[in-house]
């Protein structure tokens, strides 16, 4: 009613004209009336015109204002004040008041702005309605007539089709054939096909007339039969399936086509909902039967549409992750099952939980503030990802969560190149425990066998050490003897770098020493640990730090490790005489750390793969000591994203490469 209320006056206005010149004809019409009211002055004077106008112009704006169901009574008590004061005017003073005249005034003004405001709010519901419908149709994707043959093409591929016929009842009462598939392309002489055709519009009518399917089973061991299925939608009949199958026709291949043809039906159904004149075309559709009958079958079509997508939410049960949607308000919308047995939640206690409930259940040590994470998905538009784990169930969960966008306006959720505004959240886990396992078991053969190459390579280069003490060792066996040492030194440095690694995939985060860290401090000591390395290559380290940023949860030792590691790499790969900027920045809820070098820079197609353990950029030309275990990097990144980071990188062959990391702050 509140969007009605604010017409203004000029519409009340007219109406109590019109209301006026109505009373003037009643007035008029009943004599008899008129004397026993109005005695002394049988015509309608324009001061009681006056007197009906006012009356009429204040009731039609208290009921637009506050609604039929607050005025109606409290005319009622002005009425019968009214009539008392009538009463009292025509005994002692012989004077009338109007009551009749004010009656009449009230009661059909009232009836009058109540039928226009209805009139108002149902050509506003139509016309949402109409919308709504359409909004609907962006979601169905192709056309009824597109559906019908793919429709056709699938039975090709699942039965032994002789031939299938998609018939539509027009409103003459006829069968138009309007799809058609044949599966066996031998060509029939004209009189077979004409007395064939005639035995399928029989089977059809038989099955439009019964409602129900009708099969006629061929004579044999073939199990051919021929299949007339109506095309049933909401107790309306709108065509006929008929279909030949060659063989082995079977109870469970009926029940297949029983469901294709309801999907065809509702298909059907609205195209023709759509063909007919839309509902709010004109000013009298609220008066007309027909309109009437379209806004139902609106409501119909909408109807359809929802059911055909709550079967994408139906589908989602039957996938081994956990799924579930909420609202922006934290209202969840759908949970499947899985979802519901990871968070342990009863049958009634899905109605009761909201999304911040459901997030609770599954806190960790590391997953300890699930608002954060929700904030920062807001905020960021970014996947909000980690892994948890449950020590009691010794099970490994993977959390995302993501901030679902859709189209703004009438525009398709398939088009691309739109834009975008939040709609809800859509929360996944999926179980990872058995990959963990086998990544452990993994890990642990790899540390294993790490341990025991170090004996031996330790033997080797602890030998060649003391044979290059032998003076008596000529030249050319001594430089033998170097490269062995240098070669047993590198292998080991690679073992020690890989151990690390597979440790840290090992360990959880709640494992690790974690205390308060400045990160511009650690920055500023392995600067001055690597200073003498570029120097050594005339590289000139230059610290742009952030002396007031917050400090983090970390451990210390393993943050100073993969910023030794980046400020190392750039030192390495960079040509004498550049410079090396190390920064330290805030960004929002992170901190990070970028190391631009003037390098050799990294082709896009590596930047990725760079990250991976064992892999190292081929280049022309690359010196001995510049050649790495490639395992470095994986180590950096190891160690941010246990920290709850992440590493990018930014490179262009023959200009540098600038590797950042980031870490939360507190």
């Amino acid at each position: 009613m509140k969007i009605f209320s604010k017409k203004g006056a000029a519409s009340s206005f007219a109406l109590a004209i019109l209301i006026t010149a109505f009373i003037w004809l009643v007035e008029n019409s009943f004599v008899f009336l008129s004397k026993i009211v109005l005695p002394e002055n049988p015509f309608f004077y324009w001061w009681q015109a006056v007197v009906v106008l006012f009356v009429a112009f204040t009731v039609s704006v208290l009921v637009e204002k506050y609604s039929l169901k607050v005025v109606f009574p409290r005319a009622l008590v002005f009425l019968a004040i009214w009539l008392v004061a009538s009463v009292l005017a025509a005994q002692i003073l012989d004077t009338s008041l109007l009551f009749i005249l004010i009656l009449f005034t009230v009661i059909i003004t009232m009836i009058v702005v109540q039928m226009k405001t209805l009139w108002l709010i149902d050509s506003v519901l139509t016309e949402k309605l109409v919308v709504l419908a359409s909004t609907g149709h962006l979601l169905e994707g192709q056309s009824a007539d597109f559906r019908i043959e793919s429709g056709l093409r699938l039975l090709e591929s699942v039965l032994p089709l002789s031939e299938a016929i998609v018939f539509r009842y027009t409103e003459d009462g006829e069968l138009k054939p309007v799809g058609r598939a044949r599966g066996d392309k031998s060509l029939d002489s004209a009189v077979e096909r004409q007395s064939s055709w005639r035995e399928n519009i029989n089977l059809c009518e038989a099955a439009l007339s019964r409602r129900q399917t009708v099969a006629q089973t061929t004579e044999g061991d073939s199990g051919a039969a021929s299949v007339a299925l109506p095309l049933i939608y909401e107790d309306v009949a709108c065509g006929v399936l008929f279909v030949k199958i060659n063989q082995n026709f079977e109870r469970g291949d009926q029940y297949l086509l029983e469901s294709f043809s309801g999907q065809l039906a509702r298909n059907f159904r609205r195209k023709e909902m759509r063909e007919r004149s839309l509902p709010h075309e004109s000013w009298w559709s609220s008066f007309s039967s027909y309109s009437a009958e379209n806004r139902l079958d609106i409501i119909s079509l909408i109807h359809g549409i929802i059911k055909e997508q709550s079967f994408g939410a139906m589908a989602s049960s039957y996938l081994k992750e956990a799924h579930a949607i909420a609202y922006l308000d934290g209202t969840l919308a759908y949970i499947n099952k899985q979802m519901r047995h990871h968070a342990k939640l009863q049958a009634h206690e899905v109605y009761e939980i909201d999304l911040f409930g459901l997030l609770e259940r599954f806190k960790t040590d590391v997953f300890s503030e699930p608002h954060l994470a929700i904030r920062r998905v807001l905020q960021t538009s970014d996947t909000f990802q980690s892994e948890l784990y449950f020590p009691k169930s010794n099970k490994t969960l993977d959390m995302q969560i993501s901030l679902v966008k859709v189209p703004l306006d009438d525009a398709s959720i398939h088009e691309t190149n739109v834009p975008m505004m939040p709609a809800c959240f859509l929360i996944t886990f999926r179980d990872v425990s058995a990959v963990k396992e086998n990544e452990k078991l993994r890990s642990d053969m790899a540390s294993l066998m790490s341990h025991e190459l170090r004996t031996p390579v330790t033997s080797i280069s602890g030998f060649a050490e003391l044979l290059l003490l032998d003076e008596t060792i000529s030249e050319e066996n001594r430089e033998f003897l170097a490269i062995i040492s240098s070669e047993s030194q590198r292998l080991s440095k690679m073992l020690s770098t890989f151990l690390s690694v597979s440790n840290l995939e090992q360990s959880d985060k709640q494992e690790f020493s974690k205390t308060t860290v400045k990160l511009d401090t650690v920055v500023h000591e392995v600067i001055g640990e690597l200073q003498d390395n570029a120097k050594r290559k005339r590289i000139r380290l230059i610290e742009q730090a952030n002396h007031h940023l917050p400090p983090i949860a970390a451990d210390k030792s393993l943050i100073t490790r993969a910023v030794s590691h980046l400020i190392d790499n750039a030192i390495r790969y960079s040509p004498e005489r550049t410079s090396i900027i190390i920064s330290t920045m805030l960004e929002s809820d992170f901190l990070r750390v970028v190391v631009e070098d003037r390098g050799y820079g990294i082709a896009p197609a590596e930047q990725e793969k760079i990250w991976q353990k064992f892999y190292r950029v081929a280049r022309d030309g690359q010196d001995k000591e510049e050649e790495s275990t490639g395992l470095g990097l994986s180590l950096v990144k190891e160690i941010v994203e246990q920290h709850g980071g992440a590493v990018q990188v930014q490179s262009e062959v023959g200009n540098g490469s600038k590797f950042s990391f980031t870490l939360p702050r507190l």
